[in-house]
């Protein structure tokens, strides 16, 4: 018979941004053990919200499966003699043992063949292992901040309140940090806060819905989105025809896992705070109430959407306070964005002499005199024209103004948008504008690029600052320890080069970043080696979600201070190594590389120039005669980046190439001779090297 087995963790209003994860976790450690343990199970489910925490495990076995055992005893020809027969000292072991002939086996061991018997072990009750098993996984569980509280050792996200677990009608009796299993659940905090005993584990689900609990987190936000949709249908009714919903899929995934009977309803705030820009009233719903905002597709309307964790009951008084909090809050919103129009952005960068970046690494001015000189060095590298590079530089010296401002210290989220905004309203160059703006993206994964040029220079500076900075004093991120956002900034760099194609030598920019800091309090050299790296590994999982293997990312990487021609590259090996010709063409590249390593490692300096009258064989003269005929192309394909076709090209050459090798003695005993072989592989094999190293790839 199988049964069903549940735990349920209560706990103190755990984080939204944490439920999820704990889910996740639990699914996982909870397979491992039971498998670990072998018992058997059908299904694993993990549902919950921020005040529960719940494992649902089908079809558990009563018991561990059986498992046979081996013991090792003597080596096989004491128990028996030539024949196979039992020795006497076989017998003997085999009465010690309480063993029979039949429970004996044969193992090669490093010292030779041993017998062992073969013991049948019955596996344990389930009921008696799953305490062992919930006891490690509540421990298990890995929060980005823990705590601790009273007077007990254990570390959770949040204080852990009860603890309840059934195997069918079971109590799976254990002890963790003070607090005792039982039977007992709470139903929702407002609509059913009665403790409930659950005698049956296959009855969980159904008692906690009749104690007004949604478990699962997807109905919850179906239900969500479906009364958004009934919400906006309402507004348009009250004639705003082009009524629709802001989308906000962080805060409808923070608003899923917060709460457990979700009911929305909607309001209207005053119309007069609608002078203020969209993305501030955005900003206030969300920041402050945890509410969508309403637009008609171009401007924000004067109404909100929220969601209450409990009844319908008094939802007119619940929409009405809602209402006078909003008003208020949009007043001192208000009050803040007309006090920072009274100053021009520009007069308030003096002033971030005094905002501290880092202890280390100097004030915000420090760091915007840094941007400046790093987007000069990066226009300079784009060959960029003089007016590029001064709305660029201006950018670069108004960027970080907005922290000073009254609404950037109350949304620190908007910086960047403020920027752009109040640039605007101080009559800077919209382009200009806009890069401040975009200084900051992408802020988290999906988030949009830069558009304008100006932009992505400006954001690959800021996040190369940051990162050097980082690195010059030793902040470096390790496991999951990462509290300046390091690998988010370097993904950033690496997905804005590529991906906007901005065609700099990324080392000679690291190297200009790093020394902006100076010598004192920083190893330079150590610290740009380390950033290198880090930025390669990102790199490397960059390509890998571009669908390229481990070989292939390898293969491109010989060559990497210039991303966007790495990418290019990238793609082009990704085509090439998928025709059914390449097996053949790649063993014809790897005869030549290899060759050429080998003549590096033996010492022997290949220079350029091959001297066609000491070419003698035929099937040298061939490949020289077809080698000067695509030569010209290929160079000029190479120079274009244009490495599909380039290698086209020299594949062409691949059976002359073949018959090459056949037919000609390549490390000839006559020194000349062999110099001039070697510097016609040479010329063909750098060719080939300008794609890829082909010798990285497991051709087989």
């Amino acid at each position: 018979m199988k049964n069903k087995a549940v735990l349920e963790l209560g706990v103190e209003d755990l984080p939204p941004s944490m439920v999820k994860s704990t889910l996740e976790q639990i699914q996982i450690l909870s397979k491992s053990f039971l498998e670990n343990y072998k018992i058997e199970f059908e299904n694993i489910q993990t549902k919950g919200t921020s005040q529960r925490i719940v494992l649902l495990i089908e079809g558990v076995s009563q018991k561990q499966k059986d498992t046979v055992e081996k013991e090792i005893g003597p080596p096989r020809n004491v128990v028996y003699d030539e024949k196979g027969n039992l020795t006497p000292s076989g017998k003997r072991y085999l009465e010690a043992k309480k063993a029979r002939e039949e429970d004996l086996g044969i193992e090669r061991l490093e010292k030779g063949e041993y017998v062992y018997i073969k013991r049948k072990k019955e596996g344990e009750r389930t009921i008696d292992i799953l305490p062992f098993i919930f006891k490690d996984l509540i421990k298990g569980i890995h929060f980005t901040k823990s705590m601790r509280w009273g007077k007990g050792k254990l570390f959770f996200g949040r204080p852990l309140r009860y603890i309840f677990s059934l195997l069918g009608e079971n109590l799976v009796e254990f002890e963790i940090d003070g607090i005792k299993s039982g039977r007992k659940i709470k139903g929702h905090r407002f609509l059913y806060p009665e403790w409930i005993e659950v005698h049956e584990a296959e009855r969980y689900p159904e008692i906690i819905r009749k104690a007004k609990v949604i478990l699962d987190p997807e109905e919850r936000k179906k239900i969500i989105r479906r009364d958004i949709l009934k919400a906006v249908s309402e507004i348009k009714k009250r004639g705003y025809s082009r009524a629709q919903l802001v989308e906000d899929e962080n805060l409808l995934e923070e608003l899923t896992y917060l709460v457990e009977h979700p009911i929305v309803f909607w309001g209207e705030f005053d119309e007069k705070f609608l002078s203020l820009p969209s993305f501030v009233l955005e900003a206030c719903l969300r920041e402050y109430q945890k509410q969508f905002a309403i637009s008609d597709g171009e401007k924000t309307l004067p109404f909100f959407i929220g969601i209450r964790d409990g009844g319908r009951h008094n939802l007119r008084e619940i929409i009405e306070a809602n209402r006078r909090v909003i008003n208020a809050r949009l007043n001192d919103a208000q009050f803040f964005y007309q006090e920072d129009l009274k100053t021009p952005l520009e007069k308030k960068v003096p002033a971030l002499e005094g905002v501290i970046f880092q202890e280390k690494l100097g004030s915000y001015l420090d760091k915007t005199k840094r941007l400046i000189k790093l987007v000069e060095k990066i226009s300079f590298e784009l060959k960029a024209d003089k007016n590029l590079t001064k709305r660029v530089k201006r950018a670069a010296y108004l960027c970080k103004a907005d922290i000073l401002t009254n609404m950037g210290k109350e949304f620190p989220q908007l910086q960047g948008t403020l920027g752009k905004e109040y640039a605007l309203f101080s009559g800077e160059d919209p382009i200009v504008a806009q890069a401040i703006e975009e200084h900051r993206k992408p802020c988290f994964a999906g988030d949009s690029l830069p558009k304008s040029l100006e932009g992505a220079i400006l954001a690959i500076a800021d996040k190369i600052d940051t990162l050097s900075g980082a690195f010059w004093v030793g902040f470096i991120p390790s496991g999951s320890q990462d509290p300046w956002g390091l690998r988010r900034e370097a993904q950033g760099v690496i997905e804005i080069i590529i991906e906007r194609k901005v065609d700099i030598n990324l080392e000679k920019i690291l190297q200009e970043s790093i020394n902006l800091y100076g010598e004192d309090g920083g190893n330079t050299e150590n610290a740009k080696e380390k950033l290198k790296g880090f930025l390669e590994q990102r790199l490397t999982n960059f390509l890998r979600e571009k669908g390229l293997t481990h070989e292939q990312i390898k293969a491109v990487m010989v060559k990497k201070e210039n991303l966007v021609d790495l990418f290019e590259r990238a793609c082009a090996l990704k085509y090439i190594t998928s025709r059914k010709e390449f097996k053949k063409e790649a063993l014809a590249i790897i005869r030549i590389l290899n060759i050429l390593k080998q003549a590096k490692r033996w010492g022997i300096s290949v220079t350029s120039g091959v001297k066609e009258e000491r070419l003698k064989e035929k099937e040298e003269k061939n490949l020289y005669s077809q080698w000067k005929n695509i030569k010209e192309t290929i160079d000029m394909l190479l120079s274009r980046r244009e490495y599909e076709k380039a290698y086209k090209e020299l594949s062409t050459l691949k059976e002359t190439i073949h018959l090459f090798f056949d037919k000609v003695l390549v490390m000839s005993e006559d020194k000349e001779e062999r110099l001039n072989r070697l510097c016609l592989l040479q010329e063909i094999g750098s060719r080939f090297l300008k794609i890829a190293d082909f010798t990285r790839l497991n051709v087989k």
